[in-house]
């Protein structure tokens, strides 16, 4: 592909995260320690919310509307409207939303059609100090080129707060060839993560908890 059609793709992704909730935007913005209100709800539900209210986008708009409806779709994206699948299990403490945006990029007279896979998981599991981890992943999986985002939270229930633990993340990292060309899934059973490699013929690899890390 050329590479002035590449970043004519990546400008059109280059948007507000209100926008697009696209990986490659926010995966530096989610360092900041997040207010989680009391509530009835699920422990992933109340998570998975109240670090929606702090970054909003399509995620959080689909998992509102299958909340009311029982399905997520109609939900708009740029120019475009997306039907997302979403997985909520809320006794696994685990959520996944997902849905494929199609569109095109006209370059020197050329126009061509991608497709692009938004998905989301997020889950949490119990700490030696009682508190909660909580995890997000954002995976952007799309033609062009894929990306993937990695955020990992502390719960305080006590004091009703996520703080972010960035050095999980970069342990994860530091298992991982390139985080714009990996597709990190969160587990919805067990504690360890997985991933495809894509330097590796898409091999999916697993990244081991130890019980206070990986």
């Amino acid at each position: 592909m050329k590479k002035a059609l590449l970043i004519a793709i990546l400008a059109v992704f280059a948007t507000s995260i209100a926008n697009a909730q696209d990986a490659y935007e926010v995966k530096e913005t989610w360092q900041k320690t997040i207010t989680v209100s009391d509530s009835q709800a699920s422990t992933i539900e109340k998570l998975f919310t109240a670090w929606g209210k702090e970054f909003p986008g399509i995620y959080l708009d689909a998992f509102n509307k299958f909340k009311a409806t029982g399905k997520a779709d109609k939900i708009k994206i740029f120019d475009d409207v997306m039907d997302f699948n979403v997985e909520f299990a809320p006794k696994n403490g685990y959520l996944e939303i997902n849905g494929t945006h199609v569109f095109t990029s006209t370059q020197d007279g050329a126009t061509e059609e991608f497709s692009r896979n938004h998905i989301l998981t997020a889950t949490y599991w119990s700490l030696p100090n009682g508190n909660k981890l909580f995890g997000v992943s954002i995976n952007d999986d799309g033609e062009v080129f894929p990306e993937c985002a990695l955020a990992f939270y502390e719960y305080d229930a006590a004091k009703g707060t996520l703080s972010p633990r960035p050095k999980i993340v970069q342990k994860v990292m530091d298992f991982i060839n390139d985080d714009e060309d990996t597709f990190v899934i969160l587990p919805k059973e067990g504690r360890d993560l997985h991933y495809i490699d894509y330097h590796d013929n898409g091999k999916l690899k697993t990244i081991k908890w130890n019980g206070n890390g990986f």
